[in-house]
């Protein structure tokens, strides 16, 4: 029987990976040695499925809802006109791609009309973001700006007064783009963080999201990425949580800066290698082959790239070009200014109120603490113990 007392192995996988190690280490914790209880087997949620679901949490709050469609500034307008064609999908099951794309693109065009609002304040000659930039603004001035936007064109603690005040001295409209504008941030930051390796930001983010995902009715997500950040920072070993777990949380398969992916992330890429591409199609597409085939998977990208070298064909690639949406930014741009989500208007109605996630989730985890047996709960982690810990 090996002794492994002094070895642990690092198990990442989406969440029902985990549920199912989980119930597998429960079924065996009667048995005598470590070895037989999986005591060394440690999960380690996936960071790509988690920034799936923080994408589906986004589409749960904007998209789903019938009614957050209708108003002239909700999100469903502005992919009428990035993917007008596919405002259907959109509104039923996008997919993460289309969600991350949404996200992304949408940001950046909101972005834009947030500086445009300010310029705007700052000197009513400037109209627009291109007479704003002819006049040359110094470095020092944009930071100016750009903490200014933080603090004026994102939810905050200021949302809640806005909201208790009476409908003829509020914008609806204008609260729900703050809203929106905090959430894509979020998942922007978040991103941003995996690409760069940067574990302490992407800890950060998480507890962040851990709130938003007990808001949208992903409990399941909220509860194992809290015990996973508990455990990792105050019930395992120094050296097995700094070093060994949150330093193979993210990898870099090829050395490049800010090329770092989740380890779930390469094992969807080696899915895609042995099923789809190397899996064979029509009456051969079989378990039996699938399995036979997948310890050639990497011998099969070997020779392919032996014969690009071979044949000075490396310059090409597969990988798709970045699509030029210059003229769909300025389309969007002009409907955003027109429609102005970013300037208060006051009584301006709507006929969706997005939720603040935030205030709902820690609602909801207080209404779990309170139901809890107060024995034992002084010894026990929480969300709260966890914050202070990262700084948050």
């Amino acid at each position: 029987m090996p002794d492994m007392t002094e070895y642990v192995m690092l198990f990442h996988g989406d969440l029902g990976t985990g549920e199912r190690l989980l119930a597998a280490q429960q079924r065996r914790a009667i048995e005598e040695t470590p070895w037989k209880r999986f005591q060394h087997v440690i999960f380690i949620p996936g960071l790509f499925h988690l920034k799936m679901a923080s994408a589906d949490a986004i589409w749960r709050t904007f998209l789903q809802p019938i009614s957050a469609r209708d108003d002239d500034s909700a999100l469903m307008r502005d992919i009428g006109i990035l993917r007008p064609k596919e405002t259907g999908i959109y509104g039923s099951k996008p997919g993460f791609r289309r969600m991350h794309q949404l996200i992304t693109y949408d940001g950046i065009c909101r972005r834009l009309d947030c500086w445009r609002v300010e310029a705007k304040k700052r000197n009513s000659l400037h109209t627009d973001l291109d007479k704003f930039a002819a006049s040359e603004p110094s470095f020092d001035d944009l930071k100016i700006m750009a903490d200014q936007l933080a603090r004026t064109y994102i939810a905050n603690h200021g949302l809640r007064r806005m909201r208790s005040a009476k409908d003829a001295q509020r914008d609806k409209q204008y609260e729900n783009s703050l809203l929106l504008n905090k959430y894509m941030l979020l998942y922007e930051e978040l991103s941003y963080a995996m690409n760069l390796g940067d574990i302490g930001r992407v800890e950060t983010c998480v507890v962040a999201w851990i709130v938003l995902f007990k808001a949208t009715g992903k409990h399941k997500y909220a509860m194992h990425m809290t015990d996973f950040l508990c455990n990792t920072h105050f019930y395992y070993p120094e050296g097995l949580s700094r070093k060994a777990i949150r330093y193979h949380i993210l990898v870099n398969p090829t050395g490049k800066q800010n090329k770092f992916r989740a380890v779930d992330w390469c094992v969807e890429l080696n899915n895609l290698f042995t099923k789809v591409i190397n899996g064979g199609k029509g009456s051969n597409r079989t378990v039996d082959r699938i399995i036979l085939e997948s310890p050639l998977v990497q011998v099969y990208r070997n020779l392919h790239g032996a014969f690009e070298r071979n044949f000075m064909r490396t310059h090409l690639t597969n990988q798709h070009a970045e699509a030029d949406m210059a003229q769909t930014f300025k389309q969007l741009c002009v409907y955003i200014a027109e429609h102005s989500p970013h300037e208060p208007i006051l009584g301006r109605n709507s006929k969706y109120c997005v939720p603040d996630l935030f205030s709902k989730g820690l609602e909801l985890m207080d209404k779990k603490e309170i139901g809890v047996d107060v024995e034992g709960v002084e010894d026990h982690a929480t969300l709260e113990d966890l914050a202070v810990e990262l700084g948050v």
